[in-house]
Order: structure tokens, then sequence, then C-alpha cells
């Protein structure tokens, strides 16, 4: 009997359930607690030394702040993504107007910019570039690591930011951001040059950033900067121009030599850190850098082409034509980069305006009361049709508009034939949402003397209340 009972005994051990998932975890939670608690302040301490954390207290603290921040990093990186769009200051150039013979006219636009490939900046000055701003281009990865410390101190310290910037992330602020100095636009920065590097190569970031890069005299763009500073197409600097043009990059009012002394000094310091820096990096010999010991004197900042005199008209005929012969839409042309070559001759536009001046002063308004309210337009067409110059007024700033294109207000009877030869062509519409009636060489209408001018409602009422008629030349009536 005990046999047995031991084996129904052992039968009985042998099937026993096994406990649930939920009394395990009750089981799992209170061994945790048991190992597992704040010991905060600590136990079994004294004095000061009850409120000091252990080192695997701080070693904790330590790893849930660096996992937060890198969740938090990882977060802000995939929200953030480059903008479809440039910003509309960073994509506006100027268009540039050029006389027959190819010499600048006239430059128009709100932004003097004018991009240029790559290839046509030579490697001396793009490395001039690189040695004053950011001489591991080619190497990092869009984003400078002590340019963000320097953030983040500046964050807690003050709250702005300050240089340490890549090319990538200056290219990215002044195409996609704007220039304020805040934490959160200098992360939104770094995000978007971390990502902007790999979807570009860096030949294209450095194109793209030189050619939206502020140099002061009004220029954006190396391009605009050279003919500024030396007059002269981007193709044409030497390493040491190059050098200065770099200098102006860290502040273009700060570093012109033309502004003042000071400035002039500060530019010479520049200019031989960035030459010296270029060695130091094995961008340049020490032989060449020992040829460049005179300062490259950029010349007097140049007055701006603008459009007094006749240029005005001739910018504003260039620009007429170019919309009604071309499909380059009006909002296209304002953002620029057109370069407009004109058949008109810079000596004939001069010699045109002072045969008009001289026609002019012959008038006499005072005396003859027909020369009160003269204007003069003029043009000079070559036998193929091309337009050699041309006067539409005293001057484009005095009066805007163009005597010489007047298509809106007619010169008297002069327009006369214009008229004939449309109604002969398509007939005139006598009724409003009629048929148009022919008219032919035979067609009769009244020739006489202050006619009631007529539309397809009736007479024509000028704004003081009176029917408009047709004066005839010295009052003739014909029939």
């Amino acid at each position: 009997m005990l046999g047995s009972s031991d084996n129904a005994m052992g039968k009985h051990r042998k099937h026993r359930r096994k406990p649930s998932s939920r009394s395990r975890g009750m089981r799992l939670r209170r061994w945790a607690a048991a190992r597992i608690r704040l010991d905060y302040p600590r136990a079994g301490r004294r004095g000061v030394t009850r409120w000091l954390p252990s080192w695997r207290q701080i070693a904790l603290l330590f790893l849930f702040s660096l996992g937060s921040l890198t969740g938090l990093l990882s977060f802000l990186y995939l929200q953030t993504d480059i903008p479809k769009n440039l910003n509309d200051f960073a994509t506006q150039q100027d268009n540039v107007y050029y006389w027959a013979d190819g010499s600048e006219m006239a430059r128009t636009g709100p932004v003097n910019r004018q991009e240029v490939p790559l290839d046509k900046v030579p490697e001396d000055v793009q490395w001039a570039v690189l040695a004053a701003e950011n001489a591991s281009f080619y190497t990092d990865s869009g984003v400078s690591p002590s340019g963000l410390m320097r953030a983040v101190t500046r964050m807690v310290t003050g709250g702005e930011t300050q240089g340490g910037s890549t090319i990538t992330q200056q290219y990215v602020k002044n195409a996609y951001l704007n220039q304020r100095q805040t934490f959160s636009r200098k992360l939104t920065e770094m995000f978007m040059a971390i990502k902007l590097d790999d979807r570009m190569t860096k030949r294209e970031i450095l194109q793209r950033y030189l050619n939206t890069s502020w140099f002061g005299r009004g220029s954006y763009g190396i391009q605009r900067a050279a003919y500024a500073y030396y007059g002269k197409d981007v193709s044409e600097l030497n390493a040491s121009e190059g050098a200065l043009l770099a200098s102006l990059l860290k502040g273009a009012g700060t570093f012109d030599p033309t502004l003042s002394a000071k400035n002039h000094k500060r530019a010479v310091d520049r200019w031989k850190w960035v030459l010296d820096r270029m060695v130091d990096i094995g961008k340049l010999s020490k032989s060449e850098r020992a040829r460049y010991t005179t300062f490259p004197e950029p010349k007097a900042q140049p007055k701006p082409v603008g459009l007094t005199g006749q240029v005005g008209y001739l910018v504003e005929t260039a620009k007429a034509y170019v919309s009604s012969h071309t499909d380059i839409s009006d909002a296209d042309f304002d953002l620029g980069g057109y370069q407009i070559h004109t058949t008109f001759e810079k000596p004939k536009v001069q010699a045109l305006a002072k045969a008009v001046k001289e026609t002019r002063d012959n008038l006499d308004p005072e005396k003859r009361p027909e020369d009160r309210h003269v204007r003069i337009g003029a043009a000079s067409v070559a036998p193929g049709g091309a337009i050699r110059a041309l006067y539409g007024g005293p001057g484009y700033l005095e009066q805007g508009f163009n005597d010489a294109n007047a298509s809106t207000v007619p010169a008297g009877t002069s327009f006369t034939p214009f008229v004939y030869a449309a109604a002969l062509r398509d007939g005139v519409l006598l009724e409003r949402n009629g048929a148009r009636t022919p008219v032919t060489p035979s067609t009769l209408y009244d020739g006489d003397n202050k006619i009631a001018v007529h539309t397809p409602e009736g007479p024509y009422w000028d704004r003081a209340g009176k029917i408009v008629r047709a004066t005839n030349d010295d009052g003739a009536s014909y029939g």
C-alpha cells in the first residue's frame, strides 16, 4: 500500500500544472524590484555622500541621455527634407544687354549675379576659396562636428550660433534657408547639408556655392565679383586675385580694401593667410607662392551701369522684342540670367541724340504755339531692317514714355495708313458682335471736317462729356 501511495504521489508531482504567464510576470517584477531599485539618496551613506550618484548611476544616466539624443536627432533627420525650389533670391540673376560690338550696354534685375560652370573657374581660384572656407570639403560629409559643438555651446550660453560651417552648409543657408543665426536654423542647415552631400557631387555643390555667394559691391557669384573687382572674366583670374575674392567671403564690408585704410590692412593680412594656407594644404607650390608678393589691388568700385539717357529706351525696346519674338515668359525673363545682344551701335545712338538736340534747339514754343507740344521720336534703320540707333525722348529717367515706339499714342495722321491697312485686310466692325463690313479702295467714307468719331455703340464721347470729332488739316472738307 505504501508503495502504491508513493507511486501515486510521484505521478501527481510529475503531472503538476505549469504556472501561468501572468504569475511568471509577477514573479519577474518582484525579482527585478528586489534587485534593481533607485538607490537615491544612497542607503548606508551619511552626509553629502548620500546625495552623490554612484558611477553606475552616472553611466546609466549617460547612456539614457545618449540614446535619447540619438533618437531625437534621427527623428529630426528623417523629418528634414530638401525643398524642391530654391529661394527666389538665390535663383535671380541680372539680365545683361550688349551693344552691337559686344561691349556691355546695361544690366537689369534686382540681383547682380550671373552663373558660370565650375570648369570656367580656374583651379587655383577654386582652391583659394576652399583653403579659406573649408579645406576638407572633398572629404567631409557636408557638416562640421566642431561647428555643431560651437552651435550647442552658443545656444546654451547665448542662444545664437557662430561660424564653422562647411561650404555645403553655407550653400544650404544661401539657397534654401535664411541668414538668422539661431540654433534651430543651424540644426536644419546641418541635416539638409548631410542629405545634399548624398544627392549631389562635390563639384556640383561647389559650383552652386560659388554662384550664390555674396562678394560685396552688389555682386552675387564669383563671375560678377571678378568684373566688379578686377574688370575681367572669372576665367582670367590668377591665384593671387582669387585669394582676395576668397577673403571677401568672410565679410565684404570688412575686407573690401577700397573702403578704408583698416579694411585694406585686414584684406592684405587675410590675402597672405589664404595663400599660405594653400601652400599648407598642398594646393600651391612654395615657388609659386613666392611670386605673389604684391597685393592685387582691385579697381575702385565702378559706378553702376544704369538706364540713363537713351539706354533705358534701348533696353525697353530690346526687351519688348524678346517678349514678342521668343517663347520666354515675362516671369522667366524677370528671374534673369539672359544675355541680350542688340543691333544698337553706340556711336550712332549718340549721333542721333545730338541731331535731335540740334532740331529741338531750333524750336521756339514762346513765339510759335505749334512748337509747345512737340514730341520727338526717331530711329535709324539699316537696309536689312536692323535698328542701329534710336531716340526715345529727353532721357529715360526723366521721361519713361518711349516716343520712338509710341504705339499707344499715335503721332497724328501718320498712323492713318496703318488703320486703313487693317480695314482693307479685316474690314470694319459697325455693330457689336456683328459681321465685319468689307472695305475696298472704292469704299466711300465721309471726308468732311469735324465729323464724329464712331464706335459700334455710336459716337465716341470724351471724359468731358463731348463727342470726339476728327479735324482735317487746315479745316478742309472733302465730302
